[in-house]
């Protein structure tokens, strides 16, 4: 029986080799599905709240339930401050919601217009501060939540690399543990959040200069956090996230001005500073994928969320990026594991010589089938 640190050692090769869209034995398979594993583990999702030394136990007891899994996903992170990353509150399992309700980003749009003159005047990072003096005043409950999760990282990824399992943002050589999550991206996410969608896009309409002024101070504060952060870090792959700029939220042209110019140079600044570019891509991107084209060939992991045509995707970004995923959520709660599995053996059959990430798309979700998520992974598995 292999021990932790063969398994460790075994599994990082596995996916750095698919990262870097080389050849592997078979697909590395990775899952971001804290809530459904906890639940596969015999606990319940407010574990992951209330308790998260003992949720995370609880998820590697899954993982090792499950098979051969490489990759615990992107990383441990605490669902307690989420929603701050949206200018949002959090509704959490265990308190607000039921104990097996997956944890809800509750968007107040706090946002004004004249909070864009004070972006641009007093800088992105003030605003931040603001908001969250505002909306998100520090209690006894969210001291206490961000106490223990400040203690709890450095524990919880040993936890995991002891019982072999990598995250996509482990740190290489010379690189401390990350305390918290780093996420890069286009400020438009941000910023529309607070704003909220509607009134944001009917802003780059009526104000489009004013919207791209302090989308660029957003930016450059941003960009110089990430490289402080990766120069400190060297994570793997750095997440790279994008939703509300797809779909049918904007024209090819605004995709451009507001959007695509940004997520570009937080890509290649990631990629610059020595990582890999993990593309969280949300909503469909499938108007937009031979964008990716324009980035580093092999520096990147193109990661949809089962919205967006992964097989158009191939024919596009075949042999210029790895691939993640992207079982699609509700194939996964609906579907059948003859379903899944024949998705899965298509899917491997297309892009799965070389550069996959056998995965769910975004994540799997916490209703899903045990059968169903265990037939993803026999068939990773060749079983």
């Amino acid at each position: 029986m292999k021990t932790g640190k063969e398994l460790y050692d075994e599994h990082l090769a596995r996916l750095t080799k698919a990262v870097k869209n080389e050849k592997t034995d078979r697909p590395p398979i990775t899952l971001n599905a804290d809530a459904f594993l906890v639940q596969y583990g015999g606990g319940k999702v407010s574990d992951l709240v209330n308790d998260p030394e003992y949720g995370n136990d609880l998820i590697i007891k899954a993982l090792q339930k499950l098979g051969d899994i490489d990759c615990g996903g992107p990383g441990s992170f605490p669902a307690m401050p989420m929603g701050a990353f949206f200018f949002s509150r959090t509704k959490l399992p265990g308190r607000e919601l039921p104990d097996n309700m997956i944890w809800q980003i509750d968007e107040i749009r706090p946002m004004t217009v004249e909070d864009y003159d004070l972006i641009i005047e007093k800088g992105f990072a003030y605003y931040s501060e603001q908001f969250v003096k505002k909306y998100l005043p520090e209690t006894e409950q969210s001291k206490k939540d961000m106490e223990t999760a400040m203690r709890l990282s450095p524990l919880v990824a040993q936890k995991y690399i002891d019982a072999g399992y990598v995250t996509m943002t482990v740190p290489q050589e010379g690189g401390t543990p990350l305390t918290g999550f780093l996420m890069a991206g286009s400020p438009f996410g941000g910023l529309s959040a607070a704003r909220g969608t509607g009134e944001f896009l009917r802003d780059i309409k009526k104000m489009p200069d004013k919207v791209t002024e302090a989308l660029n101070v957003a930016h450059e504060e941003n960009l110089k956090n990430l490289r402080d952060a990766i120069r400190a870090s060297k994570p793997l792959t750095v997440f790279t996230g994008g939703g509300r700029e797809a779909g049918d939220f904007l024209s090819i042209k605004d995709f451009e001005k507001f959007s695509w110019r940004y997520l570009k140079e937080a890509a290649n600044t990631v990629i610059e500073e020595g990582s890999y570019c993990y593309l969280h891509l949300d909503c469909c991107w499938d108007r937009f994928v031979h964008y990716f084209l324009e980035l580093p060939k092999n520096k990147m992991i193109f990661g949809p969320d089962g919205t967006t045509d992964m097989f158009k995707a191939a024919d596009i970004l075949y042999g210029h990026t790895a691939f993640y995923g992207d079982v699609h959520p509700a194939l996964l709660t609906l579907g059948t594991p003859d379903e899944v599995y024949a998705y899965c053996k298509k899917l491997m059959d297309r892009v799965g010589d070389k550069g996959l990430i056998m995965s769910t798309g975004c994540s799997v979700p916490s209703n899903a089938k045990p059968e169903n998520v265990e037939a993803v992974v026999a068939a990773a598995l060749g079983k």
